[in-house]
């Protein structure tokens, strides 16, 4: 055997065979695309999507910081800004509460003063958008859309009038009822966050009014920004050791920040990885089918004297040539969908977008694309590669790219069943590698759908509202006027759309000492930050008169419907029993300054000062402690826990006496604005009314909501779309490189109508097993990166429609795509395409 060493001849004999593979080329630059195409798209639009629900999750936080130190002192604040790890601190310290507007009562507006730090570098980071200036003179204010809404104001404008009424907090307490001031302000600014807070801004000279200091118990805060968000206990302790804190200042920050940011990085490394994955097998599956037909080629010419490294030159010639095609269109392409085509669209759809920046262009993504499809390529030629310098010339043209062994020469058909259930596996290897590239492309639709779906800002509020709407009484804990009557009750539930109406009442209650029940609970309280004073001292004076104290060791009985009832016992684990619930024999007690365990199975005293016998003594069993996010009741009383009850039996207890504190309202068509505005009209001219819709809050968080939830539909799009396509090009390969066995078939009177069933078949199958596994396999998978990714405390979900939707699509493209490219393939003579086989 002579060796030619000539790149010339290798380089035309490439060129020759280059021409005469057209359309396997065809296929192999489409890989090459579709490759190059996901990596940019997925990526840029994917990284777009992820800065887009982190941006929105600061918005709902309202401001931009890492942790937070209360009721600083000024040695404090400049420590903190002197230390290495502080990127910057800014101060913020609440100094009034606004009460009413033109005889509107509001929400408890409470006012803030900032400084610049805080303002410039945490407040406005927040912002969807800001207008206007930070305010300078005493009478200047900024407030958020959600308080000027709630004022009524919708078309707010710089410079206008708002006559307030407000109280100033002074230093040594936070709601204190302390003398109203009524005073006309000037709206230097306005801000949209999705908070859902009623915030207002003063100006330092304003602040300096009111009394407050930043070292005031809940008033003053240090809001930290670290220069490494990502800290540890570690960290935590070293920012805290030099600050000498004082009772009951604390250090407040999530010790779970790194151990999370982990879980987030597993979640979508992950992700990422099988996305790679999916690309790679994009190019391998292409190039590895077509095999058995290159091999039998190669050995032609080994025969015909050229060398294992020349034929191996051959290969990866041909691959580079491909590479250049393929690679730039990919990028092309990806570029013109991320940074085009989905901006245009979104903004076609919400011509507010115009000047909205929606899909960040990375150039690292595109060269990591450029880098990664040209790895694949490589990687995939590889196989052919190998398997051509190693065999002879009679073994390769004797290859057909079934393992010894494996090759079932005598098997009998018996049917076209068993021969496109044959044809899947009789090359275990390309059986694998086929399967897994359809796979993993549909388990990675169904994870980034299951992380799009828990992002749905929908999705959000239905699992982290209480209802459509709440109705309070804003007079509650002052004048309580019975302004939410049972005729308003019985009026909401005749409103068209409204599917559940559960009104909470609520009394003030005189508590007696009671050892048993909550003497721990004491202890724990006075060692907490939230003490009342000293210990010793309070117990001894609320032993001997628990009247005089009820100010301080008061609490509220909460009544609740039974329609609530399910919803708290539900969160609480269904260990409520609803008959001796209802009756009064058992209630519910909330904590929030701290653990009251041992109340548990305790019976405990109380009276009720505006019952028609507020002398009368009642007792109830407490049958579970709960956190205070499920008492659905606004106000509380002191600082023992509020108990839940029935309804039914607090009118019992209270009689007509019994006051309704607010009522929530469920729509049957979430976020109707018809129901809505129904329900709104119930209470038309009550100004000591107010409403927290969770509509309103969808709507401010709309723009957002819209680009978040584009580029993650557009994102799962892409993805299904790149899963049939990848299931096309694969089927076109298959049948392409299987010409001459579809020819010698129809030689042996097998007619193109039963190939065609075959195929369909064929495809049935490897559609059908990529289906089942990726439910097996992506349900669990997907449900671990939620639950890694989520950064809101919801219950994992799965958008079963879109999955359905692709599914199907998947099953009509297996039916249709496989006898559709035989068709359009394999168009010659019987005669014609053993010949060209044979000629090739």
């Amino acid at each position: 055997m002579i060796k030619v060493n000539s790149r010339s001849v290798i380089t035309s004999v490439a060129k020759t065979t280059y021409k005469a593979n057209k359309k396997r080329n065809v296929l192999t630059v489409f890989a090459v695309v579709l490759t190059t195409f996901l990596i940019t798209a997925v990526f840029g639009i994917g990284i777009s999507y992820w800065n887009g629900i982190s941006e929105r999750s600061v918005r709902m936080n309202g401001m931009d910081y890492d942790i937070e130190l209360t009721e600083p002192r000024e040695d404090q604040v400049e420590k903190v800004r002197d230390m290495d790890a502080v990127k910057y601190a800014g101060l913020a310290v609440k100094c009034g509460i606004a009460e009413e507007y033109k005889g509107k009562a509001l929400e408890k507006m409470r006012f803030y003063w900032v400084d610049q730090i805080c303002w410039e570098k945490q407040c406005i980071p927040a912002y969807e958008f800001f207008k206007g200036n930070y305010p300078e003179e005493e009478n200047e204010l900024v407030l958020s859309t959600e308080a000027l809404k709630n004022m009524g104001i919708r078309e707010p404008e710089i410079g206008m009038e708002l006559p307030l009424t407000y109280y100033a907090l002074n230093s040594d307490e936070e709601d204190g009822q302390q003398e109203n001031i009524n005073k006309t302000f000037r709206l230097s600014g306005y801000y949209r966050d999705y908070s859902g807070n009623q915030y207002g801004y003063v100006s330092e000279a304003f602040f300096d009014t009111t009394g407050a200091e930043p070292t005031g118990f809940t008033q003053g805060a240090l809001k930290i920004t670290l220069k490494n968000p990502l800290y540890s206990k570690k960290d935590i302790m070293d920012i805290q050791k030099p600050l000498n804190l004082q009772k009951p200042q604390v250090l407040m920050a999530d010790d779970q920040i790194l151990a999370n940011f982990i879980k987030v990085t597993v979640g979508l490394g992950g992700l990422l990885i099988m996305i790679l994955i999916s690309g790679d097998l994009f190019v391998y599956n292409t190039l590895y089918i077509s095999v058995s037909k290159d091999i039998r080629y190669y050995g032609q010419l080994k025969t015909l004297g050229m060398t294992s490294v020349q034929l191996k030159r051959l290969v990866y010639l041909q691959a580079f040539w491909n590479s250049c095609i393929g690679i730039p269109l990919g990028l092309l392409l990806g570029a013109v969908v991320s940074a085009g085509v989905v901006p245009m669209a979104l903004r076609l759809m919400d011509p507010s977008l115009v000047n909205e920046k929606i899909v960040t262009v990375y150039p690292m993504i595109y060269i990591g694309a450029a880098v990664f499809a040209s790895a694949t390529v490589l990687a995939g030629c590889r196989k052919p590669a190998v398997i051509t310098g190693e065999c002879s010339p009679v073994e390769a043209v004797r290859y057909i790219g079934l393992t010894e062994g494996k090759r079932r020469e005598k098997e009998r058909v018996s049917g076209l069943k068993h021969m496109a259930r044959r044809n899947m596996f009789r090359d275990k290897k390309q059986a694998v590698v086929i399967l897994g590239s359809f796979f993993v492309a549909l388990t990675v639709f169904v994870c980034v759908n299951a992380v799009v779906r828990g992002n749905d800002a929908k999705n959000i509020l239905d699992q982290t509202s209480e209802c459509d709407i709440q109705v309070k009484n804003q007079t509650t804990l002052n004048e309580n006027l019975p302004l939410i009557t049972d005729e308003k009750v019985e009026e909401l539930r005749t409103v068209k759309g409204v599917k559940e109406v559960r009104p909470v009442t609520s009394a003030e209650t005189s508590v007696p000492y009671q050892e048993e029940a909550f003497g721990e609970y004491y202890k724990r309280l006075y060692e907490s930050r939230y003490s009342p004073g000293n210990y010793e001292d309070d117990m001894e004076g609320y032993k001997k008169d628990a009247e005089a104290f009820n100010n301080i060791f008061g609490m509220r009985m909460i009544g609740i419907s039974p329609e609530e009832f399910r919803k708290v016992n539900h969160e609480l684990g269904g260990i409520l029993d609803r008959d001796a619930f209802e009756k009064g024999e058992t209630a519910v007690a909330f904590v929030f300054w701290a653990s009251a365990e041992e109340a548990v199975g305790k019976k405990i005293r109380f009276a009720l000062p505006d019952s028609s016998n507020p002398q009368k003594e009642y007792q109830v069993t407490i049958a579970a402690v709960g956190d205070s996010s499920l008492n659905p009741a606004e106000f509380s009383g002191g600082y023992t826990p509020d108990i839940l009850v029935s309804n039914a039996f607090a009118e019992k207890l209270m009689g007509d006496k019994l006051y309704t504190e607010l009522v929530q309202v469920d729509y049957e068509e979430p976020y109707s604005k018809d129901t809505e505005k129904a329900v709104k009209k119930v209470f038309r001219g009550e100004t000591q009314i107010s409403f927290r819709s969770k509509l309103v809050r969808y709507q401010e968080m709309k723009l957002s909501e819209q680009q978040v939830k584009f580029l993650g539909g557009g994102l799962g799009i892409i993805l299904a779309v790149l899963s049939i396509l990848n299931y096309i090009n694969m089927m076109a390969a298959g049948v392409q490189n299987r010409a001459k066995e579809f020819a010698t078939l129809e030689s042996l009177g097998m007619t193109s109508g039963q190939i065609k069933k075959v195929l369909v078949r064929e495809g049935l199958g490897y559609g059908g097993l990529s289906i089942l596994l990726s439910l097996v396999a992506g349900l669990p998978l997907s449900y671990l990166v939620f639950q890694s990714v989520t950064v809101y405390d919801i219950e994992y979900s799965l958008p079963v429609l879109y999955n359905l939707i692709l599914f199907a699509a998947i099953i009509a493209v297996c039916v249709v795509v496989p006898p559709v490219i035989y068709q359009m393939t394999q168009k010659d003579s019987v005669i014609e395409r053993l010949r060209a086989d044979g000629e090739q």
